[in-house]
């Protein structure tokens, strides 16, 4: 084996290292979830903060955004991640008060990454017209709170849709700042159809090396036919190949 593909492994290896102390996973109830745990000198935490500059300046679009659904095109490359860290983000950058909704009724897990329950949800404050207050619930992090997706519906696409999650959205706009919605994959489930036209902007998540340029322009497309915004891209687990005394002779974060 050659010393330059021993270097681009272990530069992989030492990035993957740098994306675990990010992104910590543990065992709850026998089943595993992203812990959300910081090291604010990450260039992965840097990044989620370029994100909210980005989200809370008006100027560059013209309009104040205050809903975003963060979706993937399929399961398993990283969009709860990716929500769960941007609205804590958005919750540390200027106080805001942040709420993150589990809309993804196929495999819900924010319960279990910010360690709350989920006897009650989005689903019962959708049908059954439960209060609102009653099952929107605090976490460790100051001014994040979290509404769990509640009891699985066989029909959940029909969740989003009609007026409901309309006023749903205008009672929630009165309380918090800030608004995430983590989606159930749109090449996967309807679900995310119904939801796009209803929030003010999307937010695509697709793994690098793994999610084809067809499917993500597939995705996109549909999004945008049912009436949602992309706002952009979200990149996630790009794998940097640059040996590590090469980093350091250019001065690049490790």
């Amino acid at each position: 084996m050659s010393r330059t593909h021993q270097a681009l492994q272990k530069a992989e290896a030492e990035q993957q290292q740098a994306q675990h102390r990010a992104f910590d996973h543990f065992s709850l109830r026998g089943r595993s979830a992203p812990e959300i745990e910081w090291d604010l000198g990450t260039p992965s935490f840097v990044e989620y903060q370029k994100i909210r500059v980005w989200l809370t300046n008006p100027a560059t679009r013209g309009q104040l955004l205050q809903t975003v659904m963060v979706v993937s095109c399929h399961a398993g490359t990283g969009s709860t991640t990716t929500a769960a860290l941007l609205a804590s983000t958005m919750a540390e950058g200027k106080r805001s008060r942040v709420l993150i909704i589990d809309g993804n009724f196929r495999t819900p897990s924010l319960n279990m990454i910010f360690d709350v329950r989920n006897n009650g949800g989005l689903t019962e404050v959708l049908s059954a017209g439960l209060p609102l207050d009653a099952h929107i619930q605090p976490t460790t992090r100051q001014n994040l709170y979290v509404l769990t997706s509640g009891q699985i519906s066989r029909y959940a696409a029909e969740t989003f849709e009609g007026d409901a999650v309309n006023q749903l959205l205008s009672q929630l706009k009165e309380k918090f700042d800030f608004i995430i919605f983590d989606a159930a994959p749109v090449l996967e489930f309807p679900d995310s159809y119904a939801l796009a036209p209803k929030v003010d902007s999307i937010i695509l998540v697709v793994e690098a090396d793994k999610t084809p340029i067809e499917e993500a322009q597939r995705a996109k497309r549909n999004l945008e036919q049912a009436g949602g915004r992309i706002l952009g891209v979200v990149l996630n687990r790009k794998k940097d190949y640059t040996p590590p005394f090469l980093r350091k002779l250019l001065h690049l974060p490790s």
